[in-house]
C-alpha cells in the first residue's frame, strides 16, 4: 500500500482515538473518583460503629471506682445484698452487661487473672471462648484481702443492634468470625464489589482488634456486617449541626468549573486534532504533487500558529524547489551540450598518426574540464615529411573550445592546397598568415601559443617556429637533454608580428617533445608543480628504442601519478617525434 493512500485511511481514525482518548479519559478520572468515594462512604459507615465502641471502652473505665469506694473491708461475701446492689448499679450502666463483685483472698488472688495480665486493672475487647466482648476489670487490696470487680459487655445482637439504632445503620450479619477466614471467603472479587463498586449489596465489616483472653495474642475480628446508607453518610458530611457545611457550595463550584473546563478543553483539543488531520492531509497531497514535478502548487494560510509556518515553510520549499529545479534542468541541458561539444571535439584531434619513414609521431590531450583549449595536428606532406602543430588557446573551459576549433579550421584551410601544384608555406610565412587571421577575432585579450613544425626525414631537417609556446625538449641519440630555447610573441596579439624559422637536423636515436604548459603547471596534493626541471628529469630516465606512442604514454603515466588527487586548472597536450635514423644538428 503506498504511503498516500495509507494515510488516506487512517487519518480520520486518528481524529477517532485522539477524541475518544479525551472521553475515555473523563470517564477514567470519573470512574475513579466514585470508586473512591464509595470506598470511603463504605468505611465511613463502619468507622461510626468502631469508633462508638472505642467511646465506651474509655467511656466506662472510671465507673468502677464508686463501687469500690463502698468496699471498705472484707467482711462481705459475694451473695450479700450490697454486693447485688452493687451489680445491679454496674448492669445499669449499660443494658445486657454482667458485672461481678468478688472478695478474694491472697492466695486466690494470684490464680484469678490470666498469666499475660499483671497489672491490676483492664479494660478493653477481649475474645474469651470464641466469644467477643468489652471487658473492664479493677482488682484493689484491702486489708486482708483483695477486692475484685469485673464487668462483661458481650458484642452480641442487643448490643450492636442499639449501637446501629444509634448510628442510623442496618445490621446484616451480627455473628462474630476472624477477619483472616472471612477475607479467604470472600476472595479478591468480593474485596473489590464490595469496596470499588457503588451500589454493591456487599456488606460492610465493622473489624475489632480484640485480645486472646487465654493468651494475650492480639487477633482482629470481623463482629458484625453493616448494610452502608450512602444517603445518611452524605448528609451527615454535609451538615454542621442543623446547618449545611460551608465547604459544599464551594465544592459544588469548584466541580462545576472542573467540569466546564474540561469540556473546554475536550472542545479545543477536538478543533486541534480536526485542524492538524486537515493540515497534514493537505500537506500531503500537496507533497504527492510536488513529487509528480509540479512545483506551482501552494497551500493557503488559514491561521499563524504553528501550523501556518509549517505550511509557509512548505511553500517556500516548494518556491525554492522550483528554483532549483529549473536550474538544474539548465545544468543537465548544459552537460548534455558539453559532452556533446566534447564528442564533436575528439573528431578536431588525428584519428591516427601519419606513416612516416625513418621517424615516428603520436600526441595526447588531457582536458581540465569537459572541453579543452589545447590543439594537436599532424599535416601530411608525403611519406618522408610531415606537419606537427601543438597550440594553446588563452582561457578555459567553452570559449577555448571554440577558439581551438576555430584555429583547427583555419590551419587546415592554410595548410591544404588544392592540388600538388600550389606549394606549401613555410612554418614562418604560415604563422605569419595565422596571426593576421585570429587577432582581434575573439577579443583584444585572447591569443595562441603554437609550436609548428616541418620534418623531412630524407634531409633529417626540422624546421619550425615557437609563438610564445613552452620550449621544446630536444634529446640527443647519447641522452643529452635540451631546451630549443628560440620564439617569438604568441599569434593573434599583433597583426603585422613577424615569426622567425629555426632548422634542427635529426638522426637515429633523437626524440623532439613538444608540450603545453598544463604539463609543467600540474599540482600535486600539497600543492607542488610537477616543473620543467621534473620533466626533463624524466625525460633523461626514457627508455632507448622508445617509439613516439610509448614515450607519450609513458610521460601521461608520469602526470597522472604526480597529480593524483589534486584538481586541475589547465589542459595539457604532449606531441612527440622520434626519429630512428639519420644525422642530428641543432642550428
Amino acid at each position: 500500500m503506498k504511503l498516500g493512500t495509507f494515510w488516506t485511511t487512517i487519518r480520520w481514525k486518528i481524529l477517532i482515538l485522539f477524541s475518544l482518548s479525551s472521553v475515555v479519559s473523563v470517564i477514567m478520572v470519573t470512574g475513579f473518583s466514585i470508586a473512591v468515594l464509595n470506598v470511603i462512604i463504605r468505611r465511613e459507615s463502619a468507622y461510626l460503629i468502631e469508633e462508638r465502641i472505642k467511646v465506651i471502652v474509655e467511656s466506662r473505665k472510671g465507673l468502677m471506682d464508686p463501687v469500690l469506694e463502698k468496699v471498705q473491708g472484707c467482711r462481705y461475701a459475694s451473695d450479700l445484698p450490697p454486693f447485688a446492689a452493687f451489680t445491679e448499679q454496674l448492669n445499669a450502666t449499660w443494658p445486657g452487661s454482667e458485672s461481678m463483685v468478688s472478695i478474694l483472698s491472697p492466695e486466690a488472688r494470684h490464680n484469678a487473672n490470666p498469666r499475660w495480665l499483671d497489672a491490676t486493672s483492664f479494660a478493653g475487647l477481649v475474645e474469651d471462648r470464641g466469644s467477643a466482648e468489652i471487658r473492664f476489670l479493677r482488682t484493689v487490696k484491702r486489708e486482708g484481702c483483695s477486692v475484685r470487680v469485673l464487668v462483661r459487655i458481650p458484642l452480641g445482637g442487643m448490643f450492636l443492634n442499639q449501637l446501629s439504632k444509634a448510628s442510623g445503620l442496618e445490621i446484616v450479619d451480627s455473628r462474630p468470625v476472624l477477619l483472616r477466614p472471612y477475607r479467604r471467603d470472600e476472595g479478591i472479587a468480593g474485596e473489590i464489589k464490595a469496596n470499588f463498586i457503588p451500589g454493591s449489596s456487599q456488606p460492610v465489616p465493622v473489624v475489632i482488634v480484640a485480645r486472646n483472653w487465654e493468651t494475650g495474642a492480639s487477633e482482629s475480628w470481623v463482629i458484625c456486617q453493616l448494610r452502608p446508607s450512602y444517603a445518611r453518610t452524605i448528609e451527615d458530611l454535609s451538615r454542621m449541626g442543623l446547618r449545611r457545611a460551608s465547604w459544599v457550595a464551594p465544592l459544588i463550584t469548584i466541580g462545576f468549573g472542573l467540569g466546564s473546563l474540561y469540556a473546554c478543553g475536550m472542545w479545543f483539543s477536538l478543533r486541534l486534532s480536526r485542524r492538524i488531520v486537515t493540515v497534514i492531509n493537505t500537506l500531503t497531497h500537496a507533497a504527492h504533487v510536488v513529487g509528480m514535478g509540479d512545483f506551482s502548487i501552494s497551500i493557503p494560510i488559514i491561521e499563524h500558529d504553528q501550523l501556518g509556518s509549517l505550511v509557509g515553510s512548505f511553500n517556500a520549499m516548494t518556491s525554492q524547489l522550483a528554483g532549483l529545479y529549473k536550474q538544474e534542468n539548465h545544468r543537465i541541458t548544459l552537460e548534455r551540450d558539453m559532452t556533446l561539444a566534447r564528442e564533436a571535439q575528439q573528431y578536431l584531434y588525428p584519428r591516427a598518426a601519419p606513416v612516416l619513414s625513418g621517424a615516428t609521431v603520436w600526441g595526447s590531450t588531457t582536458a581540465a574540464r569537459i572541453v579543452s583549449g589545447d590543439l594537436y595536428d599532424f599535416f601530411s606532406c608525403s611519406s618522408s615529411s610531415v606537419g606537427l602543430l601543438c597550440a594553446d588557446v588563452s582561457g578555459k573551459g567553452m570559449s577555448a573550445a571554440l577558439m581551438m576549433a576555430h584555429l583547427q579550421a583555419v590551419t587546415h584551410g592554410r595548410m591544404l592546397t588544392p592540388d600538388e601544384s600550389y606549394a606549401r608555406p613555410s612554418p614562418s610565412a604560415f604563422a605569419a598568415a595565422l596571426n593576421r587571421d585570429l587577432c582581434g577575432r575573439f577579443g583584444d585579450n585572447r591569443y595562441v601559443t603554437m609550436f609548428y613544425g616541418e620534418y623531412n626525414s630524407h634531409s633529417a631537417r626540422l624546421r619550425y617556429i615557437n609563438a610564445g609556446h613552452c620550449r621544446p625538449i630536444f634529446i640527443s641519440e647519447t641522452g643529452e637533454v635540451t631546451a630549443l630555447l628560440h620564439g617569438d610573441l604568441p599569434i593573434g596579439l599583433f597583426p603585422d608580428a613577424i615569426y622567425q624559422e629555426f632548422q634542427v637536423t635529426v638522426s637515429k636515436g633523437c626524440t623532439v617533445v613538444v608540450y603545453s604548459d598544463g604539463l609543467i603547471d600540474a599540482l600535486n596534493a600539497e600543492g607542488e608543480e610537477f616543473g620543467e626541471e621534473r620533466l626533463v628529469e624524466r625525460c633523461r630516465s626514457l627508455p632507448k628504442g622508445a617509439t613516439a606512442k610509448e614515450i607519450c604514454s609513458l610521460l601521461s603515466q608520469c602526470l597522472a601519478v604526480w597529480s593524483a588527487g589534486a584538481e586541475q586548472f589547465d589542459d595539457t597536450t604532449i606531441l612527440v617525434l622520434t626519429v630512428t635514423d639519420g644525422q642530428i644538428s641543432v642550428n
